[in-house]
């Protein structure tokens, strides 16, 4: 199999869901670019499947030679054809990073009225090299000093706070104990009423605009232990206006800018009406920075994948085109390119290749091909995957993905007696004790299943299974257990009646009620998807006059749940 192997550096260093073209050739875009342009109509879909799928200096490269080939501006030939919001997105796309910044800068202080959201978005965000890039560029542009413009435009606190920004400045020597001490010094200024900044708290905006994320990680995390506040918290409560604003936005940057922009992507879209400003701006943006951060942070923090949101809040064009940035086919392809060499080399094995599924979005793509294979087949993959990219399949999917349908993933590309000597660990080392996994597995599971699991835990973890397990329990309960281990025909009488019924019967606990058991509903899910789940489903029907397909439809949500029904195999 003839392969292209990556160094382990190359998938550290790229974040973005656009990357550079391998073949790319500026006059051959300047040429696809014209001709999508020329004559009657635009060929709109040639215009963003090129744009998005080169990077920004690529797209700079492309505008030289459209100039050259052509003697016309690509940017306003562009915008000749173009319009509205989709205008708007492509043109961002076509601008350099720090001149984009720099002209949104100038639109926010010039406009009518000054748009203190991107003032705070932009300088609580860059990094302190960005943000003299972006003075000097501003400088260039419009000759005109940025921080003038700004401290003239605003006020208060908040314009303090914006020039501290603006000028960059981290003390590397600043003492984190030192902080604290004053950041609780506020605290009780706030508790006994003082609810009103003056001179000496500038030094609280002092220190959060002067010190690394690093440093004021330990400072927050400090603060919460002496104080009982986490530190958004008595910002929230004693600030308000655009000083609130600015202070969350700079406490929120310090601990995750994936997370910052994720809430700000979520809030641009929730509710009656967009915020297209605000998402196109992000948009472009990150495309190229942390956007596959963002994705994760969007999905655990909201239950619901960044593609699904802009997907259902967005139209025509501009929705097709925010989609294309939002994707990252990187993953996919990888996994296209090891299965269609899969495919070549172990040929009658696999009878089709993702390359035969639509693309929607990257965890539709996961998803569908992943249950589609046996637990065989997947393990076939990790390895072809190792082989083709020099990583782990498993590592890059974590990466990815994020909350319960990371789990669920994670446990399909998992071999099953792996999976149990790992759910069995889980177990006896965690806070406590999990009988429920105990009981489950060595109960449900054959002579032979039981022997190669003590086997296999020997060998991942260099611990005697049984000695773990008594180690960990006590009595009766504990003698059951060591029957079990020990391989004697006994079961617990639910299993020795029917294995099926009991798997029935505790999938149905783990949603019946308030609130859902997700570890004992995806351990099912993944244990029993190659094994009896016609028989589970049968019988799940016949115990609780309903099917597994709807109590997992009415019980879960996104992702997440579209997984668990494609591994329930339908409706009864």
């Amino acid at each position: 199999m003839n392969c292209v192997c990556f160094s382990h550096s190359y998938f550290q260093a790229f974040r973005g869901t656009v990357k550079p073209y391998g073949a790319f050739n500026a006059n051959d875009d300047a040429n696809a670019l014209q001709k999508a342009m020329k004559g009657l109509g635009t060929d709109e879909d040639t215009i963003m499947k090129l744009l998005t799928a080169r990077s920004n200096v690529q797209r700079q490269q492309i505008k030289a030679a459209y100039k050259t080939l052509f003697g016309k501006d690509l940017v306003d030939h562009l915008k000749s054809e173009l319009g509205g919001k989709f205008e708007s997105l492509i043109v961002g796309l076509m601008t350099a990073p720090i001149a984009y910044d720099a002209e949104l800068l100038r639109h926010a202080i010039k406009g009518a009225g000054t748009d203190e959201k991107v003032l705070i978005e932009i300088l609580a965000s860059r990094t302190p090299d960005q943000v003299k890039e972006i003075i000097a560029t501003y400088k260039n542009m419009y000759d005109h000093d940025l921080e003038h413009d700004v401290t003239g435009d605003t006020g208060g606190h908040f314009r303090r706070m914006l020039v501290i920004l603006l000028q960059g400045t981290i003390e590397s020597d600043a003492k984190v104990e030192s902080d604290i001490k004053l950041f609780c010094m506020f605290q009780a200024l706030f508790a006994a009423g003082e609810q009103k900044f003056g001179t000496d708290e500038e030094q609280f905006i002092t220190i959060l605009g002067n010190r690394s994320a690093a440093h004021l990680q330990r400072v927050f995390a400090a603060y919460m232990k002496l104080s009982g506040f986490e530190i958004e918290e008595s910002i929230q409560r004693e600030t308000s206006g655009s000083l609130e604003k600015i202070l969350l936005a700079v406490v929120k940057c310090a601990r995750s800018v994936p997370a910052y922009f994720a809430e700000c992507l979520y809030h641009s879209m929730k509710g009656a009406g967009t915020d297209d400003e605000t998402l196109i701006r992000i948009m472009v943006t990150r495309s190229e920075v942390d956007m596959l951060d963002i994705r994760k942070e969007f999905r655990r923090m909201f239950a619901t994948s960044l593609h699904a949101m802009i997907k259902g809040d967005t139209a025509g064009d501009y929705r097709k085109c925010l989609l294309l940035l939002s994707m990252s086919f990187y993953v996919t392809d990888m996994l296209l390119l090891t299965v269609h060499s899969f495919c070549e080399t172990v040929a009658g094995n696999l009878h089709f290749c993702f390359v035969n599924i639509l693309l929607g979005t990257d965890e539709d793509t996961i998803m569908k091909l992943l249950t589609a294979r046996s637990n065989v087949q997947r393990q076939q993959i990790k390895a072809a995957y190792k082989t083709l990219f020099g990583k782990d399949l498993v590592d890059h999917l974590k990466s990815e993905l994020g909350g319960k349908f990371e789990s669920l993933i994670v446990g399909l590309m998992t071999a099953p007696i792996a999976y149990d000597a790992e759910l069995l660990r889980h177990a006896i080392k965690g806070a406590g004790t999990d009988e429920k996994v105990l009981i489950e597995i060595l109960a449900s599971r054959t002579p032979d299943q039981v022997k190669e699991i003590i086997a296999t835990y020997k060998n991942m973890y260099d611990h005697d299974l049984e000695h773990d397990v008594t180690g960990d329990t006590g009595g009766h309960f504990r003698r059951m257990l060591v029957i079990l281990l020990q391989v004697r025909p006994h079961l617990i009488i639910k299993c020795a009646r029917s294995v099926p019924a009991y798997f029935a019967e505790c999938l149905y606990h783990s949603m019946k009620g308030a609130g859902t058991d997700d570890e004992t509903l995806i351990r099912i899910m993944v244990t029993r998807s190659e094994v009896d789940m016609l028989d589970i489903r049968k019988e799940f029907r016949r115990m609780f006059a309903t099917s597994l397909h709807a109590m997992i439809k009415g019980d879960t949500s996104g992702d997440y749940r579209k997984c668990l029904l494609l591994l329930c195999g339908g409706e009864d």
